[in-house]
């Protein structure tokens, strides 16, 4: 029996616990250590991103576990390990509120350390978010990995009700884009739905461009490919400019993924092929 959704009165709890606790850890540290813990939390997502795209083509292949979580695991530690570092030199180098003469100025760098407190809180749940609903359309396509039922399951309650309409609001990834993932993993996990994919007639006028069959036919590009170094692929002189190409930009712009993913996610051959 799959898990049931998680009460929403639940969510908030841990959520305002949560804030709380960020508040009161502000406080204690003040508003210098916390003010470079908001930075540096900014600056790890960033970095932790970027690495677990450059290492991707290593990472998928010394992780036991489907893509992306290799990635996620590589750009988790890459971030961790810059926000720990910096934490630990604000510790070092700045002082906590405890150690502020007793007066006005204790009060105001506790008060500031609470406000930086609030804001790293805030950021922590509004990342988690987005975290928790890409693990859940994850796992909504790999329904056999382990936790993928709890991931399911916290991703449905963040999207119930009022709360919902909450999460829709704040959260930065269009809530269509989760649908598709999902689909586009169950799409890649299946060989006759990646066929029926690359059959649909949109897909087919697409990949005829006489731009996207050159990107396709270069020797550096399929060798990257082939080796899964994404790396190398990114960098790639002859992806830039097809990239930049305006017409190939539109191409793209007006595919109808969505169409082509429910096509290819039909287990018998659709017929008729679907209207983009």
């Amino acid at each position: 029996m799959p898990p049931l959704p998680i009460p929403l009165s639940s969510l908030w709890l841990m959520a305002g616990l949560y804030l709380l606790f960020e508040i009161w850890r502000g406080w204690r540290r003040g508003v210098v250590r916390h003010g470079v813990s908001v930075m540096a939390l900014l600056t790890a997502g960033g970095i932790g991103w970027i690495f677990a795209w450059m290492t991707g083509f290593v990472s998928d292949r010394v992780v036991p576990f489907p893509v992306p979580v290799g990635r996620l695991i590589f750009g988790f530690t890459a971030g961790l390990a810059f926000y720990v570092a910096a934490v630990t030199l604000s510790s070092v180098l700045f002082k906590k509120t405890s150690q502020q003469r007793a007066g006005m100025v204790r009060l105001l760098y506790g008060m500031g350390g609470g406000l930086f407190g609030l804001i790293f809180g805030l950021l922590v749940l509004w990342g988690g978010l987005s975290l928790f609903r890409t693990l859940g359309a994850w796992a909504a396509a790999e329904p056999a990995a382990p936790g993928g039922g709890s991931f399911v399951a916290i991703k449905e309650s963040l999207e119930e009700g009022a709360t919902g309409r909450l999460v829709e609001k704040v959260d930065i990834v269009p809530s269509n884009v989760y649908g598709l993932l999902t689909k586009l993993l169950r799409v890649t996990r299946s060989p006759g739905a990646t066929a029926r994919f690359f059959a649909y007639p949109e897909t087919q006028r697409l990949l005829a461009r006489p731009e996207v069959m050159e990107l396709l036919t270069d020797p550096a590009v399929v060798g990257a490919a082939s080796e899964g170094n994404y790396l190398s692929l990114l960098t790639s002189a002859k992806l830039a400019e097809v990239a930049a190409d305006p017409s190939v930009q539109d191409a793209f712009k007006a595919f109808p993924l969505e169409n082509a993913l429910d096509y290819a996610l039909q287990e018998s051959a659709p017929s008729p092929v679907p209207t983009p």
